[in-house]
């Protein structure tokens, strides 16, 4: 993740997906996003413990300051063709006060940069790379996909972030 001011994007829902990013979410690499967070915009690169399998939690830090009030972060889904949950520039700072605590919930995001519709579908690359988008219950249409549940209203969320001010 990074926090950073309104200049700064991790990702976009609707946007292409940088190289980085993209290595990040077809292969869980996060080398490639190192250098994105050297960029003046952003403040702190900070990473989470990952969670091995099913269920589980995962605390970190992330430093932020008043000129730097964004949080970003993403979190690879694992196994998947190109799957991720994550937050883009989330506001921490309302009205000049710090949010003591906020819980977010988070659907799937495909990355636009492959075509599976499985947990575990081989490598199928989108030519030319896609746009970033939310996964629902309907979209993508397609039967065999995993995310795939027409007659519900809304997918139940995937994850939670909770962010909680530890001081001022």
């Amino acid at each position: 993740g990074r926090t950073h001011d309104s200049t700064y994007t991790l990702y976009r829902l609707g946007e292409r997906l940088s190289t980085g990013v993209r290595l990040y979410v077809e292969t869980g690499r996060a080398d490639g996003l190192d250098t994105d967070g050297d960029s003046p915009n952003s403040l702190h690169s900070f990473a989470g413990p990952p969670i091995p399998q099913g269920e589980g939690t995962s605390v970190t830090r992330a430093f932020l300051d008043g000129n730097h009030t964004l949080i970003s972060i993403m979190a690879r889904i694992n196994p998947s063709p190109d799957w991720f949950v994550g937050v883009d520039s989330f506001q921490l700072c309302v009205e000049g006060n710090w949010v003591d605590t906020v819980t977010v919930e988070l659907d799937p995001l495909d990355g636009g940069t492959d075509n599976g519709f499985t947990f575990t579908a081989a490598n199928w690359p989108t030519q030319p790379q896609g746009i970033a988008y939310r996964i629902t219950s309907r979209y993508p249409a397609h039967p065999a996909g995993s995310f795939y549940y027409p007659n519900l209203p809304r997918l139940p969320p995937i994850a939670t972030l909770t962010f909680t001010k530890v001081r001022n």
